[in-house]
C-alpha cells in the first residue's frame, strides 16, 4: 500500500451487492493511485448463508475487516440489535482504517449504520443504486435516508438522478453511469447448463425454472405470495425448479420455510441453494427457462441475459421494467398465466434502461482521486428552484 495513495474503502454485506461491486473492486485494486480497502460485514459473515466472505476471498481479494453484526435470527429484534452492533463494531474498523471515501452500495438495514457512523467520522460516503424505488419494502426508506448521508451519487438512469436532485443533492456530485451490475455481465465466464448440473449434483441436465422470492413488509403478503407460487410450480413437474434462499430480512423465514418444505416433498426434482456465489448464480439466471420471483435479477440481470423473467408482487414496484419482464399479481391465476407466457416468449437481449455503455471503471476511479474531500463533507441542501428543475 503507497502511503500516498487515496484509500477507498468498499463495504459489502451481501452476495447480491458484491455481484455489482466486483468489477469496481477489481478495478480499484489494480489501480496506480488508489487503495482498496475491503470490508464485509451483514450476510456474509451468517452461517445459514454459507459465509460467503469466502467468495471474496476465492476471488483474491484481501478482506480489510470484518465487522460483527451477531445476528442470528430473522425477527425484529435480532435485526435491531444488529444494527446497534454494526455502529459499535464499525467504529472500531474505520478508526483504525481510516479511509478517504467510504462505498458503499444499495438500500439494506446492514448498510445503513456504517452510513451513519462514517458521519462520525467524517469519512465522506460515495453511494451507488440511490433513487431508485422499491416501494413494498422497508428498503425504500432506507435507501433514501443513505442518500442524504452521502456525498457523492453514482445512478443508474436519469430518472433515479432526477429522484437524488429532489432529496436536494448536489446536481454536480451526481453521475449517471448505469447499473454496476449491468456493466459485470460481460466479466463472467458462465457456465453452460451440464456444468451448473455437475456442481449442484443434479444427475441429468434438463430445462429449469429459477425462483428468487425475498419478503415484502406485510407478512400476509408473503405467506400468500409463496404459498400461491409454490401451488403453481407443482403443475410445472416437468421442469426442475432451483430455488435461492430468500435475504436476510424480517419475514424471510415465512418464505424459506415453505420452500424447504415444497423441496423434501419434491426432492427428485427442486433443490434450494444458500448461496450460489456470483458466477453460479448469473449461470443460472442465463440458462434458465424463466427467472420468477421479486429480486432486482428480475429486472436488471434477466433481460440483458435474454432470460424471460417474471415479477410477482410489489416489491420491486417503481423500478422500471423491460418488455421482456412480465408482471404477476399474488393470484394464482395470475402466477400460473404469467408463466405459461414466460415459456413461450422468445426474448432478445436489448437496450436496458440500467445499462450505459461505459468500457471501463476510470471515470469512476478518476472522480474517487481527484474530488475535494473536504469540500464534499460541507453539505448544503440544494433547493429544486436553485436547480432550475
Amino acid at each position: 500500500m503507497n502511503k500516498s495513495n487515496r484509500k477507498i474503502c468498499v463495504v459489502s454485506s451481501s452476495r447480491a451487492d458484491y455481484n455489482h461491486l466486483h468489477p469496481l473492486i477489481s478495478a480499484l485494486d489494480k489501480s496506480k493511485v488508489l487503495d482498496l480497502q475491503l470490508v464485509v460485514t451483514g450476510m456474509h459473515l451468517m452461517k445459514q448463508y454459507g459465509f460467503t466472505y469466502k467468495e471474496i476471498e476465492n476471488d483474491n481479494f484481501n478482506i480489510s475487516a470484518k465487522i460483527k453484526t451477531d445476528q442470528h435470527d430473522l425477527t425484529t429484534n435480532s435485526i435491531v440489535s444488529c444494527m446497534a452492533n454494526q455502529i459499535t463494531n464499525s467504529y472500531r474498523v474505520f478508526s483504525k482504517l481510516k479511509p478517504d471515501i467510504l462505498v458503499i452500495l444499495g438500500d439494506r438495514y446492514d448498510i445503513l449504520p456504517i452510513a451513519i457512523m462514517a458521519q462520525i467520522l467524517d469519512i465522506p460516503i460515495a453511494h451507488f443504486h440511490g433513487g431508485e424505488k422499491t416501494i413494498a419494502v422497508l428498503d425504500d426508506n432506507i435507501r433514501h435516508a443513505i442518500t442524504k448521508l452521502s456525498h457523492l451519487h453514482f445512478v443508474a438512469n436519469k430518472d433515479f438522478k432526477n429522484r437524488v436532485l429532489q432529496l436536494g443533492e448536489n446536481k454536480k456530485h451526481i453521475y449517471n453511469i448505469g447499473s454496476l451490475g449491468v456493466l459485470a455481465l460481460n466479466k463472467i465466464k458462465y457456465f453452460n447448463k451440464k456444468k451448473i448440473f455437475e456442481i449442484l449434483n443434479i444427475s441429468t441436465p434438463k430445462k429449469y425454472i429459477l425462483i428468487s422470492i425475498h419478503p415484502e413488509i406485510l407478512e400476509k403478503n408473503n405467506k400468500v405470495m409463496i404459498n400461491n407460487i409454490l401451488s403453481v410450480l407443482n403443475e410445472f413437474e416437468e421442469y426442475y425448479q432451483i430455488f435461492t434462499r430468500p435475504n436476510s430480512d424480517k419475514h424471510s423465514r415465512i418464505i424459506h420455510s415453505a420452500i424447504e418444505k415444497y423441496v423434501s416433498t419434491n426432492s427428485s426434482r427442486s433443490l434450494i441453494i444458500n448461496s450460489a456465489g456470483r458466477e453460479l448464480y448469473l449461470s443460472l439466471v442465463k440458462n434458465a427457462q424463466l427467472l420468477i420471483g421479486n429480486s432486482s435479477s428480475c429486472l436488471i440481470e434477466a433481460p440483458c441475459l435474454s432470460t424471460p423473467s417474471i415479477i410477482v408482487g410489489d416489491r420491486q414496484k417503481g423500478r422500471p421494467i423491460e418488455k421482456s419482464v412480465i408482471k404477476s399479481s399474488r393470484t394464482i391465476k395470475s402466477i400460473r398465466e404469467s408463466i405459461k407466457n414466460a415459456l413461450t416468449k422468445n426474448v432478445k437481449s436489448s437496450s436496458n434502461r440500467y445499462y450505459r455503455p461505459t468500457k471501463d471503471l476510470s471515470g469512476i476511479l478518476d472522480i474517487f482521486y481527484r474530488c475535494d474531500v473536504q469540500k464534499l463533507m460541507t453539505k448544503d441542501f440544494n433547493d429544486l428552484k436553485r436547480n432550475n428543475i
